[in-house]
């Protein structure tokens, strides 16, 4: 949701699959039967990913990460970077991902999705980690899994970018009513 505009407005009936699930939504919503909230939930879901999509199509994000994924060739390092976050991605190999040249590359990627591709990487890392961290999976494989070499690398990451270790932040996470 992150990736978003801070507001979108426009028509439904302009996209056609956005007003079916949406009545669909709607009508499900304000009717209570068995299975509601998860036909509403999943419905949902559809109306975001349709809206995302056209969006895209038609360039109406600027910066972030949906103006990434617009773009033809970030698009394909950025779905490297999101599939294989653990790897030890170079820009030279990123670059290599999306068939342009590293300062091209390092350019384009700033300029559309705000960040540079090594903060990129590290934001999605750290992401996946504090999931990993709720889910309650053990610090050492959410380190390896993320492409971290160690526990305290993790925690060194994660402190800078929430400003607590890997540890405290696994202890708030186990009991909320401590912090964040």
């Amino acid at each position: 949701m992150g990736a978003l505009p801070p507001i979108v407005a426009l028509p439904l009936d302009e996209i056609a699959m956005i007003a079916n699930a949406a009545e669909l939504l709607f009508a499900e919503a304000l009717h209570p039967q068995c299975g509601r909230q998860a036909v509403v939930n999943r419905l949902f879901e559809v109306v975001i990913i349709q809206l995302i999509r056209h969006l895209m199509a038609n360039n109406s994000v600027n910066i972030g990460l949906l103006a990434g994924l617009a773009h033809a060739q970030l698009q394909r390092a950025i779905v490297a970077m999101h599939e294989a976050p653990a790897d030890a991605w170079t820009l030279e190999q990123l670059a290599e991902r999306a068939a342009m040249s590293r300062s091209a590359f390092a350019n384009t990627f700033r300029d559309m999705v705000g960040v540079t591709p090594g903060d990129y990487l590290t934001g999605w890392r750290i992401t996946l980690a504090q999931s990993m961290v709720r889910q309650g999976r053990s610090l050492k494989h959410i380190a390896a899994d993320v492409g971290y070499g160690s526990e305290v690398a993790l925690s060194r990451a994660l402190s800078a970018r929430v400003g607590m270790s890997a540890r405290a932040y696994k202890n708030v996470m186990a009991n909320p009513s401590t912090g964040v």
